[in-house]
């Protein structure tokens, strides 16, 4: 599928030799940092851990895809998603941001949802991983791709401490987890029972319970194995400006690490006292206390 015989010439006249010894980065391109660190990764390899990326999350903006999959290379990006419609893997919309600005997005199609997921499997994923085909508001866009970006920056973390990701449940799957165990113990015993109910599978899926007995979901749940074969799951959340302060509060207190999405969502986890620290990460909850960059 992504065979270089498909690949066309690039029309562009040859750049002069570069007087550094060593390949810089441009504009938002990071191959270099990432070969670097890793070692070179195929274009295929490439390909298949994006294609994986817009199954799992459902919707996945160009601009993250090319930062988190292919280097920050737009370039060799739009080779891959015009491969991918070609194909009949991936739709490509354009949807308006917070402040009126245009971006892409990229979901799979039913032939796309079948190659994503047998890739994911192929990649260590879990079985019950949930790829499928999902419902895009337009005013849900920007917050639905900055949850991407969010678990993105969780996952290169968990990698560095040597954890794979085996699975990612995102609010929409939790939610229907819970409302599905608990309706079915209303429906045999009544109220209570179905409350306890929701606790419990609340408390089987690592999701946090208020003082007033409401579940606390977050934008998604990164499962993990360490590098000792321990499992652990963090629940991740995207803030976005129109964040109310009490739901942010109580939400960094049980755990969830906090990511800004945009610069009103920075203003409000500083103003909470939730950031930022020194390295550029913002201050969480008692579970999870490790660094992460997460200005978005």
């Amino acid at each position: 599928m992504f065979g270089r015989t498909a690949e066309r010439p690039d029309p562009r006249p040859a750049a002069p030799p570069s007087r550094n010894p060593h390949r810089m980065r441009d504009g938002h391109r990071r191959e270099y940092a990432a070969e670097r660190e890793r070692g070179p990764i195929s274009f295929p390899e490439r390909c298949a851990g994006a294609l994986t990326d817009i199954g799992v999350h459902g919707a996945v903006s160009f601009r993250d895809l090319a930062e988190a999959r292919f280097g920050g290379h737009p370039y060799t990006t739009r080779r891959a998603v015009d491969t991918w419609i070609r194909d009949g893997l991936v739709t490509e919309t354009t949807e308006t941001g917070p402040n009126g600005n245009p971006f892409k997005v990229l979901t799979l199609t039913p032939a796309g949802v079948a190659e994503a997921r047998d890739l994911a499997a192929k990649r260590g994923m879990d079985r019950g991983q949930r790829i499928e085909i999902p419902r895009i508001r337009s005013a849900q866009a920007s917050h639905d791709t900055a949850v991407y970006r969010a678990t993105w920056k969780e996952r290169q973390r968990l990698r560095k401490q040597g954890a794979t990701v085996r699975r990612v449940r995102l609010d929409a799957e939790l939610r229907s987890a819970v409302a599905r165990a608990s309706e079915s113990a209303r429906k045999k015993d009544g109220d209570r029972a179905a409350d306890a109910e929701r606790h419990r599978i609340a408390q089987e899926l690592g999701l946090p319970v208020d003082d007033e007995g409401r579940v606390l979901y977050p934008d998604a749940q990164i499962e993990y194995e360490d590098a000792e074969g321990r499992t652990g799951r963090v629940n991740v959340e995207a803030v976005s400006g129109d964040y109310r302060e009490p739901a942010v509060r109580a939400k960094a207190a049980a755990g969830f690490r906090m990511h800004a999405s945009g610069p009103a969502a920075a203003a409000l986890l500083t103003r909470l006292g939730l950031g930022p620290g020194e390295d550029g990460s913002w201050l969480r909850g008692p579970v999870d206390r490790d660094p992460a960059t997460v200005e978005l």
